[in-house]
Order: structure tokens, then sequence, then C-alpha cells
């Protein structure tokens, strides 16, 4: 039955609620978790982290949280800083723009990776282990975003 809007506080993000009561089954049970930067933030992972789920995922540079040193580096193409904040690592790292990640599975780091065409590149082990993960959820957004639609569903009459 709905009772109403739920009660946020002043300091916490809808968002944040709503993936700690979908993640409410897996918590306390070690299980990785990977989000894009809609729901990330350094608060949120913290909280996960203190119930027993690493993340992993992009972060929105304008997070309210975010290491200020990270989000106002005028980064180089190639070139990967990270800071810890309490218990989460916070990265930027430019390939054609900049990407903002923050993790708790990880220590940032670059490794060396191979491409399709067997072309050998760095990128940073984050990064690496989200694009593992998250390839066909992001590449399903992408498709879907090229498409414009005045009504995203209809009734069939």
């Amino acid at each position: 039955m709905y009772s109403g809007a739920e009660n946020i506080e002043a300091n916490e993000r809808r968002t944040d609620k709503l993936v700690l009561r979908l993640m409410r089954p897996y918590l306390l049970k070690g299980h990785n978790y990977f989000m894009d930067n809609y729901y990330n933030s350094v608060t949120l992972s913290e909280k996960l982290l203190d119930l027993k789920i690493h993340t992993n995922g992009t972060l929105r540079k304008t997070r309210k949280d975010n290491p200020k040193e990270i989000v106002q580096k005028k980064l180089q193409k190639g070139q990967h800083v990270w800071a810890r904040k309490g218990k989460v690592y916070v990265s930027a790292w430019k390939d054609k723009r900049d990407v903002y990640m923050a993790t708790t599975m990880d220590h940032p780091a670059l490794i060396e990776v191979t491409n399709r065409f067997g072309k050998k590149k760095t990128k940073p082990i984050e990064v690496n282990r989200y694009n593992k993960s998250m390839s066909g959820v992001d590449r399903l957004d992408q498709m879907i975003s090229y498409y414009s639609s005045p009504r995203k569903n209809y009734k069939v009459v």
C-alpha cells in the first residue's frame, strides 16, 4: 500500500537509498557490484563496503563528495591520477575524454592490455575491470540513446 513519499535525510541521495534497498538480499555476502555514474558516489561506495560489498564504477565529476585534487586536475591523454577518500579509491584517466572512477576492488594502477587488433595499450585496472563487466549494459544504453522517441511505450487498444 502506498503511504506517501519516503523521508530522505538532507545528506542522503535518493539513488543511494534505492541501491541499498535493492541490494538488501546481497548484503554481508562479499559480492562485487558494478554501477554507472548515475548511481555511483564515494559515499555510496563506502556504505556498501561497510556492508561487505565491493564496488567499481564510473563517477560523475560533479559529485560533491569527490576529492577536489582529482576533479580539478587537467589531464593529458593517457595520464592517470588517483586519490583515496576514506576506504574508496577515486581515479581520473584521460583517453579520448576524462573518465572518473570510484572503486573499492582494486588499488588504482596502469596495466597493459591488448585490443582485438593486437595493439598494446595502457589502461587503469579499474577501467579495464569495469569494461569487462559492464560492456554489454553500456552498449545497450548507447544503442538506445541513438533512437529518440516521443513515446517510450504505448497502449494497444
